[in-house]
């Protein structure tokens, strides 16, 4: 039977031979250990038995090796599929997985673009400011700042889940997005863009809007810069949200020394582990079972816990995902924000 079959234990990958091809892989973005994940060929089509990973969902694409070079693609027997920045991944559920229930409920409220001065970043960070319905701008509230926060919106539904989150806490969230092409420059511990938070994007929200307390949000490299802003200047943030942080040391990621900023993060990262700390806030650290990440964010974790901060670290059957991230805001974000009410 062809098609790609789902059960608890696995899955079972079929493809039809169409002729051309010469071999065909499956890609993950988290490591298996030693599962065999090339396809066999055997009675007009390709197969492989994959054993369930530690997760619930799973992303992935195949690849497809031929006469003419390398491609890359979704899984033509499997229709489900998810976006992601490096090309859409198909998508695997167990049947043990189950939404958030927001997902499927509708957004409401405004959204005000917010027009900032450049400074010494050399370009404007782009900035909208979500209110839910009712919360007027002299109304003190909370407000989420959230790094890559359109992508956040869009890829995994942030305002969807804070139109549900506020019926019971109001808030604001903070739309926070990298300018074309500085996103690395901006996210990976720079001292400027957590210099830019302070004097610039803080100060032009509370010029609209009133603001009881602030609590960062950000994943990956947005986490990193969260946490770099908070160290930087102590009392910018009253909570950190930190997701899947991408805190390199040269123990536990060596893969990624290739990368032009890992030397400059893995000095970050000594620093922000080494302490002291001059002020601490309450922190969720949420990360994938199976990422890459798992080990740094779980030394960091410790890191800031023996500093004094009180840290929630939770691991997501997921791997370094929106949808895991995502998956994580309700209840996390949630108590985080009634923690600084």
């Amino acid at each position: 039977m062809r098609g790609t079959v789902i059960s608890s234990n696995g899955v079972d990958f079929r493809l039809p031979d169409t002729g051309g091809v010469e071999g065909v892989r499956l890609e993950v973005d988290f490591p298996l250990g030693p599962t065999d994940l090339e396809f066999r060929r055997s009675g007009g089509e390709w197969a492989l038995h994959l054993p369930r990973p530690a997760v619930d969902r799973l992303e992935y694409r195949l690849t497809l090796r031929s006469a003419g070079g390398t491609a890359w693609t979704r899984d033509p027997e499997n229709p489900a599929h998810v976006a992601n920045p490096f090309g859409d991944r198909s998508e695997i559920r167990f049947p043990e997985y189950r939404p958030p229930v927001w997902v499927s409920r509708p957004e409401s409220g405004t959204r005000l673009r917010v027009g900032t001065q450049a400074g010494g970043l050399g370009d404007p960070v782009p900035l909208t400011v979500w209110s839910p319905d009712g919360l007027g701008p002299r109304t003190p509230a909370p407000l989420l700042l959230a790094n890559d926060g359109t992508d956040m919106a869009t890829r995994g539904s942030l305002l969807r889940w804070a139109t549900q989150a506020a019926n019971r806490l109001r808030f604001r969230v903070a739309l926070l997005d990298p300018a074309d092409g500085r996103r690395d420059s901006w996210y990976a511990a720079s001292s400027d863009y957590a210099d830019h938070l302070s004097a610039v994007i803080l100060p032009a929200v509370r010029e609209r809007f009133a603001v009881s307390a602030t609590v960062g949000l950000g994943a990956s490299l947005g986490a990193l810069s969260m946490l770099w802003a908070h160290r930087r200047h102590p009392g910018l943030l009253q909570g950190l949200a930190l997701q899947s942080g991408s805190y390199f040391t040269a123990v536990h990621d060596p893969q990624e020394s290739g990368y032009s900023r890992f030397g400059h993060i893995c000095a970050a990262v000594r620093e922000l582990t080494q302490g002291p700390a001059r002020q601490t806030t309450p922190v969720l650290v949420t990360c994938g079972a199976v990422e890459e990440n798992r080990a740094n964010n779980e030394q960091m974790a410790r890191a800031l816990a023996a500093q004094g901060y009180r840290v929630d670290l939770r691991l997501v059957p997921d791997a370094h995902t929106m949808i895991g991230w995502r998956d994580a805001w309700s209840p996390g974000v949630e108590q985080l924000l009634e923690q600084v009410s």
